[in-house]
């Protein structure tokens, strides 16, 4: 049977289509031309651990992934005093990366470790009020740990945050990851976090845009309440940036 020209035409076009998605996404995970001449060099230099060369390879965020590692090294060349803390761990993927960046600084990993609280939830407007106290709660804090495989710099502080912070309320912090999705924990977060953060230190809050509307107005609020410009950076759910002024 003869094919029509036309469907030949349309079935190129298809594989072509294909073809370059393809390669688009091996070039997006794999090619290392995509990783900053910063990183190139500290691998050359043979500065990366194996395990974090294996996470950079994995970890789908880029932009995100070396957004951390180039503040982690900051962090290290200004020697910027303080521990690493998360709030909304889920099952410890960026807090795994976190902690191999600078696995000597002590982390503290904030969350309930059980879903999110009905409080919390009624408050919400946008994609985040049609959650429900059952989503996020697949973890528990074995998992999260077996995730990390770290050292003995971890600590779990388990509970609805600001409570669950007891413990480190003398605590001085150099990295803060809020990623909490709704409007009370992360405005607990940056309230929290910033009177304890040491200069220069930063605070990241992921999923600042449109969808989250609890975040974004966590976020602008306490900007309007603080001497610092927030930085906004372009990764795939959009973070907010806060770098406590030294002086």
């Amino acid at each position: 049977m003869k094919i029509p020209v036309f469907q030949i035409i349309n079935y190129s076009l298809i594989i072509l289509v294909v073809i370059l998605f393809v390669r688009y996404l091996w070039d997006v995970i794999f090619n290392p031309n995509y990783q900053p001449p910063g990183w190139r060099n500290a691998r050359k230099e043979g500065r990366l651990s194996r395990t974090l060369l294996k996470l950079e390879k994995n970890y789908p965020d880029k932009v995100r992934f070396f957004n951390f590692w180039f503040q982690v090294e900051r962090l290290k060349k200004e020697q910027v005093p303080g521990a690493f803390a998360e709030l909304g761990v889920y099952q410890g993927e960026s807090a795994r990366v976190l902690h191999h960046m600078d696995p000597e600084r002590r982390l503290h990993l904030f969350d309930t470790f059980e879903g999110f609280k009905n409080q919390d939830l009624a408050v919400e407007k946008g994609e985040a009020a049609t959650y429900t106290t059952s989503n996020f709660a697949d973890t528990r804090i074995s998992k999260v740990l077996a995730t990390i495989a770290g050292n003995k710099n971890i600590s779990v502080q388990p509970g609805h945050f600001p409570g669950s912070a007891l413990k480190v309320v003398h605590e001085k912090f150099a990295l803060v990851n809020i990623d909490a999705d709704l409007y009370n924990p992360t405005k607990a977060g940056l309230e929290f976090f910033y009177p304890r953060l040491s200069p220069g230190g930063v605070i990241m809050v992921h999923d600042y845009n449109y969808k989250w509307e609890g975040v974004v107005k966590a976020v602008d609020d306490f900007c309007k309440t603080v001497p610092e410009a927030m930085v906004v950076l372009p990764d795939m759910e959009t973070t907010a940036m806060i770098i406590r002024r030294k002086f």
